[in-house]
């Protein structure tokens, strides 16, 4: 799953073990309670009884068991496997309770299960030429690739208060624009990512609600440090220092995103490095640095796709550049296919991640050496041996201490040019009540499929 229609559709028809609240703190899902032993080396957790697979099988923990093998397996090329790579071995333990066995310590596991929305629980034996088999409120009943899905309330949904919507319909439209007109028109209830330039507008709209959360989803021009010319640390240097970033947020993002320094943990975050000097709009060192790369121009690839604002924001990034004496061409091609063919495959193109609740996370799913979506080919053998330290380590000023080292590596040489961190910002019908955003993933972390309802009166 690559975009926030993928995300989405997930939460509607599957769950997890734990989930996050809107406070980022673990709760129970698909288990109801958990405990470690071993300096958190080792993870019992008991299961939810008498929960139903929307094919009418009860779910037992051999159905986790199997779930989580598909993404441990060696052939797997699952986005969850780095962080999984530490589990040494999943067991049950009766039909209710799956133990896990770590190499080391992580504290953070439980948070893991419940962030990655990846770690759905589908039952034994599927694949993925069977019908979309989950537990979650609603049931996929029609999909047509690139256009919608529709699902259906599932009956025998293990929480008898939630879920409220007799059908979820979930549309992909790429462009921002058409979004938010479908929104006005009442074609749809609510959207995602609306264009930040729009968002004031839209408050004029006594029939619409505008929601805006802080996150850690950051906005990323990528540099792959395995291939020319963007495995030259002149050539990122330089880009780094040439466009001003509070001028982004300010006249681009207008005012609905933080500033960032070239490494992924959100800034609200405990572990965040302070210490790491922010790099900021520097003319002439970004001037000496690209002199050295003997380069005439360089070329980055954008599509909206990978941020509602991508386009706008390069087209700045161009013009400040020029300044610097660097010529950027810009390539821009269709939403359609761009996850698929333009990321990681060529050497430099923006892209967008959503927020993840621990450094770990971040860290490990795009920068780990051997990660799936490593999306800059940035490999470093100390990186990855503070990414296992900060795993185990139980003292919270300690642990900051091992990711502000592994981010200044990252700051310093890694292939990342993050100008900063979004705010999740939606818009919704006012209709849609009990409605609230999350900082952890948009549409409220899925808890939209758990909570919300219409008002057809509104």
């Amino acid at each position: 799953m690559t975009s926030g229609t993928d995300i989405a559709r997930s939460f509607q028809v599957y769950n997890r073990l734990t989930a996050l609240d809107r406070s980022i703190n673990v709760v129970p899902n698909l288990a109801v309670e958990w405990e470690s032993a071993n300096d958190a080396q080792e993870w019992t957790f008991k299961l939810r009884e008498g929960v139903e697979f929307h094919n009418g099988k009860t779910m037992t923990a051999q159905d986790v068991l199997y779930s989580f093998e598909m993404h441990m397996k060696e052939d797997s090329e699952s986005p969850s496997k780095p962080y999984l790579s530490a589990v040494t071995d999943v067991a049950t333990d009766g039909p209710n309770v799956i133990r896990f066995t770590l190499n080391s310590g992580n504290a953070d596991f439980p948070v893991l299960l419940g962030y990655d929305y990846h770690l759905d629980i589908v039952p034994e034996g599927w694949t993925e030429a069977d019908p979309v088999t989950g537990t979650g409120p609603y049931r996929l009943t029609e999909f047509t690739p690139g256009l919608m899905s529709v699902a259906e309330r599932f009956g025998n949904y293990w929480k008898s208060d939630a879920a409220h919507f007799a059908v979820v319909e979930t549309q992909g439209i790429a462009d921002s624009a058409a979004r938010t007109n479908a929104l006005r028109s009442g074609e749809i209830d609510i959207v995602n990512a609306i264009d930040p330039r729009t968002a004031d507008l839209l408050k004029q709209d006594t029939g619409l609600a505008i929601y805006s959360t802080p996150s850690g989803a950051w906005f990323n021009w990528a540099m792959m440090c395995d291939r020319a010319p963007t495995n030259d640390i002149n050539f990122r240097k330089a880009m780094k220092h040439a466009v001003d970033r509070q001028y982004l947020v300010d006249n681009v993002r207008m005012g609905y995103a933080v500033v960032g320094n070239d490494f992924p943990v959100n800034p609200a975050s405990p572990d965040y490095c302070h210490e790491i000097p922010q790099t900021a709009y520097d003319p002439d060192k970004a001037a000496f640095y690209w002199k050295k790369t003997g380069l005439s121009s360089a070329t980055l690839v954008v599509s909206n796709a990978a941020n509602s604002s991508a386009v706008d924001l390069s087209v700045v990034l161009q013009e400040h550049a020029r300044a610097c004496g660097i010529n950027i061409e810009l390539n821009r091609v269709p939403d359609d296919g761009y996850w698929s063919d333009v990321w990681m495959k060529v050497p430099w193109c923006a892209d967008g991640w959503s927020s993840r609740p621990t450094a770990d996370l971040v860290l490990t799913i795009a920068h780990q050496c051997d990660a799936t979506w490593n999306e800059t080919a940035w490999c470093n053998e100390r990186f990855d041996e503070l990414l296992i330290m900060g795993r185990k380590e139980t003292d919270p000023a300690r642990r900051k201490e091992i990711y502000c080292e592994a981010c200044t590596l990252l700051h310093d040489d890694g292939g990342d040019f993050i100008p900063f961190f979004s705010n999740y910002l939606e818009a919704a019908s006012t209709r849609v009540k009990n409605y609230h955003g999350s900082p952890v993933l948009e549409l409220g972390d899925g808890w939209i499929f758990e909570e919300a309802w219409l008002d057809d009166q509104a």
